[in-house]
């Protein structure tokens, strides 16, 4: 038995190389086809980093339409710009927050299952998810953002389960570096606030000691303190004059969306698997997790049998997830608390950005890409069944290949132009 097990982990092990190997060889090959002006507003981005590398200083929030957004990707955008002097050079920053953002998901399913299958498995399934895989070769802040956000939920489950109060400080360190980094990349790191609170919850319920629960009622606001002291510059910042702020300007956004974009599934029976999805939120959201929705990377093409191969898997990925969520919850409970108040936070955000905003692209999930934690952590737990353990593996084998084989752009594609 004992023998069957280090197999399986020494299999897995080899698995997870090799993965990181053709992934590394996707994003490299990606980045340097890729023409950087595509993406997501990419010319936007660009010159935001391009400024600061030319001027030295941060650009007001106005004077472009990417240049509202807060500035630690451009500052590290700024740099690669002087270091190597070449606009391509932006391209890859966001592969090596890729393997970055694989090692913080490892590492936070190592800390909650001490499994070392059910890590890997975490991982893979993370890595293959086809949304992680849309941004790796653009020049865009989204894919820090997730980092930030993604570090910052791992912090909040070693606060949870920190023993002693040097674990704890050392989490709440971790935390607060992450939180911070998160803030200056793009607000939305505010979703992850829930999972720190839920640990800190988690935290005080762990004593009956009324002085051990002061020392950490101190801590806990000695870091929330600097957090939020370190967020004004950010929380504050105006788009010129008298406008309001970025958390004013969304505080008092009115409704513009009814019931219907919320409900309707006609997407599923037309097999619309191609477009953006601007009249479904359920949908647009589905399709953004599956495959890339609004064909920044891969040619439009009315039917493809690889997208209709991605998204038809999700139909049976996703339900597992939510099974192996189910079985987290009796088996680790702490840990399920703090991702699972992000997955509910961050819904509850991109929902209601949604109902705010009128803008097409509103409705990609990749808003709150870091969610994919929760699905991995869910998918990892799925595969502690043993009927379940080949058949998640197969299915995502399938997937990767099939997302790899999507992704690998072609010399011809309208984005190497």
């Amino acid at each position: 038995m004992l023998k069957s097990m280090r197999s399986s982990t020494l299999f897995f092990i080899l698995l997870t190389s090799v993965i990181v190997s053709i992934s590394l060889t996707l994003h490299i090959h990606n980045a340097l086809l890729y023409e950087p002006k595509h993406g997501f507003d990419g010319t936007g981005h660009i010159f935001y980093a391009q400024y600061i590398a030319q001027q030295g200083s941060i650009p007001e929030p106005d004077l472009d339409w990417e240049t509202h957004q807060p500035p630690l990707y451009y500052l590290i955008g700024a740099y690669v710009l002087r270091t190597f002097h070449t606009t391509k050079s932006l391209q890859f920053i966001n592969p090596v927050i890729f393997f970055l953002l694989t090692a913080i998901v490892f590492l936070s399913a190592y800390h909650t299952f001490k499994n070392k299958y059910k890590s890997l498995m975490a991982t893979f399934a993370f890595t293959a998810l086809p949304m992680i895989n849309i941004f790796p070769p653009m020049v865009t802040n989204e894919f820090l953002n997730t980092f930030c956000i993604t570090a910052s939920i791992m912090s909040a489950i070693f606060i949870a389960t920190a023993k002693t109060r040097k674990q704890l400080i050392i989490a709440l360190s971790l935390w607060l570096l992450a939180a911070v980094a998160g803030i200056y990349t793009k607000i939305t790191i505010l979703t992850a606030l829930p999972a720190f609170f839920t640990a800190l919850g988690i935290q005080l319920a762990e004593h009956k000691s009324i002085i051990q629960k002061k020392v950490k009622i101190i801590l806990f606001i000695l870091f929330f303190g600097l957090f939020f002291i370190s967020s004004l510059p950010i929380l504050s910042r105006k788009q010129g004059g008298e406008s309001p702020s970025n958390i004013q300007r969304i505080a008092t956004s009115p409704f513009k969306k009814d019931i219907v974009f919320f409900t309707r599934l006609d997407w599923i029976v037309k097999l619309d698997m191609f477009n953006a999805h601007y009249y479904s939120f359920l949908g647009g959201s589905w399709n953004s997790f599956w495959q890339d929705g609004h064909n920044a990377i891969t040619p439009f093409v009315l039917f493809h049998k690889k997208v209709l191969v991605l998204w038809s898997l999700g139909f049976m990925l996703f339900p597992l997830s939510l099974y192996g969520l189910g079985m987290m919850w009796r088996t680790h409970k702490k840990e399920m608390l703090v991702i699972g108040s992000y997955g509910i936070s961050a819904l509850l955000f991109y929902i209601f950005y949604n109902a705010i905003s009128t803008h097409y692209s509103a409705v990609r999930l990749t808003y709150i890409m870091p969610i994919a934690l929760v699905y991995a952590f869910g998918i990892a737990c799925a595969a502690t069944h043993k009927k379940l353990r080949w058949v998640l593996l197969a299915l995502l084998l399938i997937q990767y290949s099939v997302m790899v084989s999507h992704f690998w752009i072609q010399p011809w594609w309208h984005v190497t132009r």
